[in-house]
């Protein structure tokens, strides 16, 4: 028998390759599929964190995310083991490794390290909270804050996020920014506080205030004893990068003497930048 196959081997015929296994749930899905979605969910367990919810136990993650409380445990634990997340006393903060990522970012890295001595320059001058914020979506991100030991408590930390319509950064960027900015604004305007503007029109007047004077402000719209001013930051193309404010308590700040004072500041900031600040 000389065409026998040997003793522990098989023979296969060419034309009839070895078919992969299915997967284990049946189902002809891609494993890169399956790791889109893991994640996709992991991405939304770290999306649950912001300023409001800096610490979460493991049940409001889960429900903020909208997974399983069983899927959240273990996506947590892996994101602890890697660094994205820290465990303390049974609650979850976002962890070292997410906040070194955090200070790569152009926004955070490039605007925060340029603006900052100019932020101080008006710190220096107004003795008021100085805020610079840029837009991230449907709302502004305070990317930089500087405060002294005159200036008060500030009412934001670094990474908070307003809506346009009620904070005078958000009002600079439907002044300045993008046309179709504005009509997604005014489908949620939301109300903050009994002061914030929820009429359309009544928003679009004071963005067109905003546009005639240069510079925007808000009074208790954001929060109460809350009164922010804004002056923009342009690039070269009259595109607005950032904005740059103050906010006090008590009452507004004289717009006439610290409206002034920013935009030197924001001048400043664009020549470091390589731009002019002001559209000519």
């Amino acid at each position: 028998m000389a065409n026998a196959a040997p003793v522990g081997r098989t023979t296969r015929s060419s034309a009839s390759p070895v078919k992969p296994k299915p997967l284990p749930d049946g189902k002809s899905g891609t494993v890169q599929q399956q790791a889109v979605s893991v994640t996709s969910r992991a991405l939304a367990l770290l999306g649950t964190f912001d300023s409001e919810h800096s610490v979460q136990s493991l049940s409001a993650m889960a429900r903020r995310a909208g997974l399983p409380v069983a899927t959240a445990h273990r996506l947590a634990g892996e994101l602890v083991a890697w660094g994205g997340l820290e465990k303390l006393n049974g609650e979850y903060r976002v962890g070292q490794r997410i906040w070194r990522l955090g200070l790569l970012a152009p926004a955070q890295q490039n605007i925060a390290e340029v603006a900052a001595p100019f932020m101080q320059d008006v710190l220096f001058v107004t003795h008021n909270v100085v805020n610079l914020f840029i837009l991230d979506g449907q709302e502004v991100l305070l990317v930089e804050r500087m405060s002294g030991t005159g200036a008060g408590q500030p009412f934001r930390r670094v990474g908070a996020r307003l809506p346009l319509h009620a904070s005078a950064a958000g009002k600079i960027m439907l002044a300045y920014g993008a046309k179709d900015l504005f009509s997604a604004a005014v489908r949620h305007l939301e109300p903050h506080t009994p002061r914030t503007i929820t009429n359309a029109v009544v928003l679009g007047t004071e963005i067109e205030r905003v546009r005639a004077s240069g510079y925007a402000t808000t009074e208790e719209e954001a929060g109460p004893d809350n009164y922010g001013l804004a002056v923009p930051v342009f690039l070269p193309n009259k595109q607005v990068v950032a904005a740059l404010g103050i906010v006090t308590r008590g009452r507004p700040a004289p717009a006439g003497s610290v409206v002034p004072v920013l935009n030197i500041a924001a001048r400043g900031i664009a020549r470091r930048l390589g731009v002019e600040h002001l559209p000519q």
